[in-house]
């Protein structure tokens, strides 16, 4: 490859924090807020024009309901608990939204919501928190000094320049600074991306007569996306106005599958596979509906790659759309208002830290010390420790991107509420703490972690395990 020789430069340093949040998604803006209201003069980067990431730029319209517990107990609170509650207090979802969902014995799936409003919702946060917020903004190398990371450098439309901070959090969905840094990471291409799509004008309620006449179309489809059944379903629509068509429930769809065998539709196109996957979240009181169809199997950290996909998706969202339209009941009059400006990716870099959380410890409810919050299944409660978020080697950094924690397999905390944001909070105020008392996220205090936490309304336990911790 040839290479130029680049003169050197002398790069102005523009700002000083305690703490640089480099990535703006739903992890980012619960890193920068736990951050800003412990105190910390707190800098947020992110490189699009508003925050939310892969639920706004990334159009992935929904939350997924693992609030509750098998005993029926909300135990994802905090700054997830908090998002959710302003976006029903907005308008921008169900206010009927706090109910179990179906693994553990309710109805509701899936939070789908309105991605306008929850950046308004997300601006508002931040703001609050006293955060300073930067758009457009990349971040294109880091300030070492040994082991240490004492900064990064950015560009944007003001130039090259630098900020110096006390601890950094990364949250860029590709753990972009720990790899500048030399954090030793994971990385397994292809990745399985989507390019999502959102369409206004949508009659679900001829969509869900539809199902209601013929419930055998959606039966099938139970356990899939943690779907509900039929009852359950229909519960969601009449009384909170949800809609929720599970991924992949257009496999076994007989109006997809059959158009398709007449060759009226096909699952691949291009490079895209699975174009007849779709998920659908929908709302009644604007009458859109978002759709989740097609997989790019491509590597992404190579930039033509991405962009190839990106211009492919944009013309398979108006295949399927058109698709829609003529078939699926109440699509009769719908029209794209928007295409994700992001792909949707479900995988990238992710971190080798001081521990790697897996499937087993999910599956066996694994308890741990060094608790930050917790995740839910059939079963229970699981733990999620501190140290997934510690990458090895390289201090004054946590990596909270649920996508970019400690795990086995890859992306076993990717998931919004019971992932992303629960790592953003604990990321945000540890690096606030650590700054407070002139230390390092490593060697912090675990337990004075948890106790602000817990004062936050992150919950780590009933009475008895926070007795078993010392925390009560």
């Amino acid at each position: 490859m040839k290479t130029i020789v680049e003169p050197e430069r002398h790069t102005p340093i523009v700002d000083e924090a305690d703490v640089v949040v480099a990535g703006g998604g739903l992890s980012g803006v619960a890193a920068a807020v736990a951050a800003g209201r412990n105190k910390a003069e707190t800098i947020l980067l992110e490189r699009n024009g508003f925050l939310g990431g892969v639920a706004t730029a990334g159009l992935m319209a929904s939350i997924g309901n693992y609030f509750f517990d098998h005993k029926g107990e909300l135990v994802i609170r905090g700054i997830a608990l908090e998002m959710v509650e302003r976006l029903a207090k907005k308008g921008g979802t169900s206010s009927g939204w706090k109910i179990p969902s179906p693994m553990v014995g309710g109805t509701l799936s899936k939070i789908a919501f309105d991605p306008e409003v929850l950046k308004l919702v997300l601006d508002e946060m931040v703001e609050e928190a006293g955060v300073n917020v930067l758009f457009h903004t990349m971040v294109t190398d880091t300030i070492l000094k040994e082991n240490q990371l004492n900064g990064i450098i950015i560009e944007n439309k003001s130039g090259r320049q630098a900020i110096l901070a006390k601890n950094i959090v990364d949250t860029t969905g590709d753990a972009d600074i720990a790899a500048k840094a030399g954090a030793p990471f994971n990385y397994n291409p292809p990745g399985f991306d989507t390019l999502n799509f959102r369409l206004g004008n949508v009659d679900m309620q001829k969509t869900y007569e539809y199902f209601k006449e013929y419930p055998e179309e959606y039966s099938p489809l139970v356990g899939r996306d943690n779907a509900p059944d039929p009852r359950g379903f229909e519960e969601n629509w009449l009384k909170r106005g949800i809609f929720f068509f599970p991924h992949y429930g257009g496999k076994v769809f007989r109006l997809i599958q059959d158009a398709i065998k007449k060759g009226e539709y096909t699952p691949q196109k291009g490079t895209c596979i699975d174009l007849d996957a779709f998920c659908i979240d929908g709302l009644a009181w604007n009458k859109t509906a978002t759709i989740v169809t097609g997989i790019f199997q491509i590597d992404n950290l190579n930039a033509l790659e991405i962009s190839k996909a990106e211009m492919e998706g944009r013309k398979w969202c108006f295949y399927a759309a058109e698709f829609l339209k003529k078939y699926m009941p109440g699509f009769e009059n719908a029209f794209i208002i928007g295409t994700a400006q992001d792909l949707g990716v479900r995988w990238s870099r992710w971190i080798r830290g001081e521990y790697i959380f897996t499937r087993k410890d999910v599956e066996e409810s694994t308890r741990f010390s060094d608790v930050i919050g917790v995740g839910t299944t059939k079963q229970g409660a699981y733990d999620i420790p501190y140290r997934v978020i510690l990458p090895q080697k390289v201090d004054n950094l946590l990596v909270a991107s649920g996508k970019s924690a400690s795990t086995e397999p890859r992306g076993l905390l990717r998931g919004m509420a019971r992932g992303c944001i629960i790592l953003g909070q604990a990321a945000g105020t540890a690096a606030a703490l650590s700054t407070k008392m002139e230390t390092t996220p490593r060697k912090l205090d675990v337990r004075e972690l948890q106790r602000t936490l817990l004062n936050q309304g992150v919950y780590l336990g009933d009475a008895s395990r926070l007795k078993e911790l010392g925390l009560a």
